[in-house]
């Protein structure tokens, strides 16, 4: 007979932080680096103080204050780049010709569970960039280009939105990798 180990006194209350964690991503209060990285802060805490210190400067939702995320990026003869914080609708659409597209979404704040990024180059390579702990999906076409996943050998950090990225080029590669 093999016995099932005996839950930790302090998963509750960790379970309990990961979902304010989770409707905090969700409500776009926290980018996904943020939530990651308090998730992990969250599971490795060894006292109930230590778990309470991840939630207590939460960012509050700010009523009537949604910022208005940027939906289709257009560039010809010219790179796109995103970083740091920025908002992303459900829905990103990149059209290049003759340029790159750089996405980087360990700042982006994301609200729902899934995003879905369509990138349409001609003569472009494109780049996505996700925190560690976030599932990508990848497809599209591809005519002389490369896909290229490189995505850490970790588990998905639960309430993280699942990324579709699609790409549809003629002289272009595409990246997907993960960073800390």
């Amino acid at each position: 007979m093999t016995l099932s180990p005996l839950p930790e006194p302090l998963d509750s209350e960790r379970a309990a932080a990961q979902s304010r964690l989770e409707v905090a991503v969700g409500e776009g209060r926290l980018t996904l680096d943020e939530f990651t990285e308090r998730c992990s802060r969250v599971w490795s805490a060894t006292d109930k103080t230590a778990i309470a210190r991840t939630l207590d400067d939460l960012p509050v939702e700010v009523v009537g204050q949604r910022q208005k995320a940027t939906s289709v990026l257009v560039g010809v003869f010219g790179d796109i780049k995103r970083r740091g914080r920025w908002a992303v609708r459900e829905r990103v659409s990149a059209f290049l010709l003759f340029g790159d597209v750089e996405l980087d979404l360990r700042g982006a704040v994301v609200r729902g569970d899934e995003l879905t990024i369509r990138v349409y180059t001609i003569f472009g390579d494109a780049q996505v960039v996700v925190p560690e702990g976030v599932d990508v999906e990848m497809g599209g076409f591809s005519l002389f280009g490369d896909e290229e996943t490189k995505l850490a050998p970790v588990e998905r950090v639960r309430g993280t939105p699942l990324v579709r990225v699609r790409q549809f080029s003629i002289f272009g590669d595409l990246e997907v990798r993960s960073a800390r």
